[in-house]
């Protein structure tokens, strides 16, 4: 179960969260309303345990909103939940900071905090029409049998059996390999700032850039599949699963020097002109023969 871990601002309302899961790891409601006490940092209980005010807004998902004063202690205060999952008694405490709206703005940032995507509509565009070609030459779309919470399939009014999505990789780690193989294309010399909203990234670079991410999406996935690579033995049968992970990592191999070299040449191709040397406007620039001459008198060109 999880909690979203809020900072209020003293003399506003936070709003609490707590998720409750099923033995099967989905979500599942309580047994009844869960009881949730609140405590500042000093633990003194400003709100003994009570189920008023905890609403359900999906299954297993309770929210409480609480009115913070403005002149309640500042810091780190305490939500305890307790509730009962199929007649098993949970508890569980967590945190959340009550600050100033003034120092709200900076210190607010922990470590490891989930860092969102902020693509314009433009970049979104390229994203989403490269992010297309990516999962067609992963095949990471997939679909599976779903399962109820009891681990029967469920069926539709036919009598067939109903699908989920079953993915490799999701959007967003997906979009994560792009941002990646764009960064390489960038830094790949020569240096350039070509950004997803640049109609030439997903159109005219559009292989590179997806395969740069492919490759990076195989070495992830090898370290993955390798720790799957084991035998396994039941009262004399034995199987012995397809060694996905030393086929993906040779196949990351071969990939990234073809890669790096085609990178290369691209990038020659799109070299940057020069700022100012050999420029015909400005002949005195710093191009060192030209500043040889000028300082010579009987030379002189200029």
């Amino acid at each position: 179960m999880a909690n979203n871990r809020n900072k209020a601002i003293r003399g506003e309302s936070v709003e609490l969260s707590i998720q409750y899961y099923g033995p099967d790891g989905l979500p599942m409601d309580a047994d009844s309303t869960p009881e949730i006490k609140i405590e500042n940092p000093d633990d003194s209980a400003i709100i003994s345990s009570t189920s008023t005010g905890v609403t359900r807004s999906d299954t297993g998902l309770y929210i409480y909103t609480y009115d913070i004063g403005s002149s309640v202690d500042k810091g780190l205060w305490t939500d305890t939940w307790s509730a009962s999952i199929d007649g098993v008694s949970l508890l569980n405490e967590f945190k959340f900071l009550v600050t100033d709206e003034a120092s709200a703005v900076a210190g607010t940032i922990s470590l490891a905090d989930d860092v969102d995507f902020d693509f314009s509509d433009a970049e979104l565009t390229g994203v989403n029409t490269l992010l297309k070609y990516l999962k067609s030459r992963l095949r990471s779309d997939g679909k599976k049998p779903k399962r109820d919470s009891y681990g029967a399939f469920v069926t539709d009014g036919y009598g067939e059996l109903t699908y989920e999505d079953c993915n490799v990789f999701s959007d967003e780690i997906l979009a994560t390999f792009l941002c990646i193989s764009l960064s390489e294309f960038n830094m790949t010399p020569f240096f350039t700032s070509y950004s997803f909203a640049d109609e030439i990234i997903y159109k005219t670079f559009a292989h590179i850039v997806v395969e740069g991410a492919f490759i990076v999406g195989l070495a992830s996935q090898a370290l993955i599949e390798k720790g799957r690579d084991f035998t396994i033995s039941d009262g004399g049968v034995n199987y012995q699963p397809p060694a996905l992970g030393d086929f993906l990592a040779t196949t990351y191999n071969n990939f990234l020097s073809s890669h790096i070299e085609r990178l290369k040449f691209i990038k020659n191709s799109i070299r940057p002109g020069p700022a100012s040397y050999g420029t015909f406007t400005n002949l005195s620039s710093g191009a060192p023969a030209f500043v040889r001459l000028r300082h010579l008198r009987s030379r002189k060109i200029i």
